[in-house]
């Protein structure tokens, strides 16, 4: 028989298996497949979905721009875990696409990363569409308490403020006046040791160095006149309470006066200033300048100040801080004011001594008396025995009649002769009783100018 035909025949079987096999293999593939399809098919929508309703305000990305968006959490469902991958940012930098491979942390707070995910950049904002805020008159205040400074003397108490930034700082001459030291103190309550370089005596105005604050920058000042109307404030420390102000505004210009110094060109306003605001500064509400160096009030009329401006005094302060006076300088120091004796002036000095003295006599707590003896002479301690010595306890003083005698003048003192006739009632024997004495009274001129009893001597010496 012939072989190849039943070796053909023999392999029939084999080769009807293998293609029921691979047909079975191709069935069992679609099959899987089309339940893939119908299981993944609407998660995968349905995320493509809900990233499209997402707003971009509700996702958080770190872009190139380096903006971070917060998510909001109370909207956000749990996120499924994912596996670390790659995110690739489709934002155009510099022309060239940036691929940006990050790893997201095994959380559930990183799991919003999508792979491929295309987002647009967040723009910074244009420096020219921002508006800054003007200053208001509370925040001009707080930035002017720093430059201003509370000053003591031995005598006196003022204000005064920065300058130049050699630490110098601007009062008025009455404030440092006769002073043995000064001191100030800023808005910390810090206080520094201060050294006169500059004084007048007849424009009320003087500059006072203090090295430790030599490098601060002084604020802005005002070097041209401003109008009646303008808005104020003045900082200083009335009373001694610092870091006080006042508003108000510029009522006058262009005001003198004469009050022991030349006042020219002042600038009257209705910022009320009080005794230790003297050398405080003016400033402007609507620049925040410095305008001018509060000096005047009026007594009998409070509520209006007078203010020098900066710009009349600039060239002598200038001139000062340049050229400042030595340390051991006495130029703002007691001078013998340019008084001289009068005889009508002496003769009205020693009556109104003699009208204060029967108060003492009769109240021990009353001394107007005291004020007419030069302190430390021998004419206060004699004035005072003359006082102590008239007095008792069954007296009730009435009058005194004194009768000037003889005035005699000298180059630096004058000399004047005395009779007086004290009365009073003596009470334990009901009797009015006159006591007479005579003295020479020696005046001389104090510091200040006035006329004052350095000694009392009897007639008869």
């Amino acid at each position: 028989m012939n072989r190849r035909m039943d070796n053909r025949n023999n392999n029939t079987p084999k080769k009807k298996n293998w293609l029921i096999t691979l047909v079975t293999i191709l069935f069992l593939a679609a099959v899987g497949a089309g339940v893939y399809l119908m299981i993944a098919g609407p998660e995968e929508q349905q995320a493509t979905e809900s990233l499209e309703k997402t707003s971009f305000s509700e996702r958080e990305y770190q872009g190139g721009g380096g903006v971070s968006v917060a998510i909001d959490k109370e909207e956000e469902e749990e996120p499924e875990t994912i596996e670390p991958g790659t995110v690739t940012d489709q934002t155009e930098q510099d022309e060239e696409t940036a691929e940006v491979e990050e790893e997201a942390p095994d959380t559930e707070e990183s799991s919003d990363a999508i792979k491929n995910e295309t987002v647009e950049e967040v723009e910074q904002p244009d420096d020219s569409m921002v508006v800054v805020p003007e200053p208001d008159l509370s925040s001009m205040i707080a930035n002017a308490k720093s430059y201003v400074y509370t000053l003591y003397t031995d005598l006196d108490q003022g204000s005064g403020f920065l300058f130049n930034n050699k630490g110098d700082i601007l009062t008025n001459a009455h404030v440092v006046k006769d002073s043995q030291y000064v001191t100030v103190k800023n808005s910390n309550g810090q206080e520094f040791n201060g050294q006169v370089i500059g004084f007048s005596r007849t424009a009320d105005i003087a500059l006072i160095r203090v090295p430790e604050i030599a490098g601060k920058a002084p604020m802005e000042m005002e070097m041209s006149p401003v109008s009646a109307g303008t808005k104020v404030f003045a900082l200083g420390s009335p009373e001694n309470i610092n870091n006080t102000s006042t508003e108000g505004e510029i009522t006058a210009t262009g005001m003198d006066f004469f009050d022991g110094y030349k006042y020219d060109d002042l600038y009257e306003m209705t910022a009320k200033i009080k005794q230790g605001s003297s050398g405080g500064p003016l400033i402007s509400a609507e620049t925040g300048k410095i305008l001018g160096i509060n000096s005047i009030v009026l007594t009998d009329n409070p509520d209006i100040g007078y203010s020098i401006p900066i710009y009349t005094v600039n060239d002598q302060l200038q001139e000062w801080a340049a050229n400042p006076l030595p340390a051991d300088s006495d130029a703002w120091q007691p001078e013998v004011p340019d008084v001289s004796f009068e005889e009508e002036a002496l003769r009205g000095f020693i009556s109104d001594f003699y009208e204060l003295v029967p108060y003492s006599l009769n109240d021990d707590e009353v001394t107007f008396y005291q004020f007419f003896l030069l302190p430390g002479s021998q004419g206060e301690m004699a004035g005072t025995e003359m006082v102590e010595g008239l007095k008792g306890e069954q007296r009730v003083f009435q009058a005194v009649e004194p009768i000037i005698t003889d005035v005699e003048i000298g180059e630096k003192e004058a000399y004047i002769t005395a009779n007086a006739t004290f009365t009073f009632h003596d009470q334990e024997d009901d009797k009015l009783v006159s006591i007479s004495h005579a003295v020479i009274y020696t005046i001389v001129i104090d510091r200040f100018g006035d006329y004052q009893i350095s000694a009392i001597n009897n007639q008869e010496q």
